[in-house]
């Protein structure tokens, strides 16, 4: 039977029929198929829209290395940040990694995380003095003399703070020390100190420096 005989032997069924057999006939031979096929479209659709958004460029990239931050201070950093740009979530992302840890006893955590350096995946990192200083070794802190402007620059040159940067001997200002703001105050629930770090493997360093401006304003 082909698939137009078969439609027109059904229509005959259906004529034939009065309305609660219609609806009996449906529900044993048609339902189950019918919802499978709106599960699969739903998961059609879903999927889609999942690829969409992690194909798009991030708004900006950014994580939290070797100290706690609060749950709160996670979504301070995602979804109110995003809504601060006037942003909407479905359309636009902001990566975000809130806890990212180097152990020493684990030395492929410090392999994933120089392989993430090296690829430029950071924006911006928040850390220790630990966390800052293995950057600015590994040579992919900004130097916030260079990357800064004039006015910034001047607000924040107490803030500074220098290490080296690789293996030549070179002092940078490699981070901003952000432990007395109000941000690290609420969110950050570390005792060490606390480190704003621009990354070196990322030309363009305004999504970063947008991101401390957001947590310099913090009140």
């Amino acid at each position: 039977m082909t698939f137009k005989e078969y439609i027109e032997t059904e229509k005959e069924k259906f004529g034939e029929m009065n309305k609660s057999e219609k609806l009996a006939y449906f529900k044993e031979y048609y339902l189950k198929a019918c919802i499978a096929v709106l599960v699969i479209l739903a998961f059609l659709v879903w999927f889609l829209i999942d690829m969409g958004k992690s194909m798009k460029a991030p708004v900006v990239t950014g994580g939290v290395l070797n100290i706690h931050i609060s749950s709160e201070g996670s979504t301070f950093l995602r979804e109110d940040y995003m809504k601060s740009l006037g942003l909407d979530d479905k359309k636009d992302k902001i990566e975000f990694a809130s806890y990212i840890l180097l152990d020493k006893s684990q030395p492929q955590s410090y392999t994933v995380f120089q392989a993430e350096l090296a690829a430029g995946q950071y924006n911006y990192l928040i850390t220790d003095k630990a966390g800052m200083e293995y950057i600015a070794r590994s040579e992919c802190a900004a130097d916030m003399n260079e990357v800064l402007d004039k006015e910034m620059k001047g607000k924040l040159s107490s803030k500074m703070i220098y290490a080296e940067s690789g293996e030549g001997g070179k002092i940078i200002a490699a981070a901003i020390d952000i432990t007395d703001t109000a941000f690290s105050r609420e969110y950050m629930t570390s005792s060490d100190k606390v480190y704003f770090v621009l990354t070196g493997l990322i030309d363009d360093y305004d999504a970063g420096i947008d991101v401390l401006k957001y947590i310099l304003n913090k009140k």
